[in-house]
């Protein structure tokens, strides 16, 4: 199923979020997430009502009606994952590196041709 920004979504013990959600202001609006694979915690961490949870987590505990905010690319994972993306650009360590190679290698093949 597909959500957009905008749609509201229930958020219940053992549903993953589809996408980054506020939680709407209701009464007693109160959840536990699993956050680990973006924050690395090992404990659940609480949200109330008015805070945003983000995708790739794990409710563990309550029960909430939320409204997607953002999804795909615009979400926390989304922008997390584009800065992974290989660029091809080389660092300044890896200028520096080759380098040296390019230093080294020249200097065994003078030495290789000399013998």
């Amino acid at each position: 199923n597909m959500v957009v920004p905008g749609d509201l979504v229930l958020l219940a013990s053992g549903d993953n979020i589809p996408a980054d959600c506020r939680i709407n202001l209701v009464e007693n609006a109160e959840i536990d997430v699993d956050q680990a694979a973006l924050t690395g915690e090992s404990l659940p961490v609480t949200f109330y009502k008015g805070d945003s949870v983000k995708m790739g987590s794990t409710v563990v505990r309550g029960e909430v009606e939320a409204t997607v905010e953002f999804t795909g690319a615009d979400t926390f994972f989304g922008k997390t994952a584009s800065l992974l993306k290989d660029d091809h650009e080389l660092s300044h360590l890896q200028k520096i590196l080759m380098r040296i190679m390019k230093i080294l290698v020249s200097i065994s093949v003078v030495c290789c041709a000399i013998n």
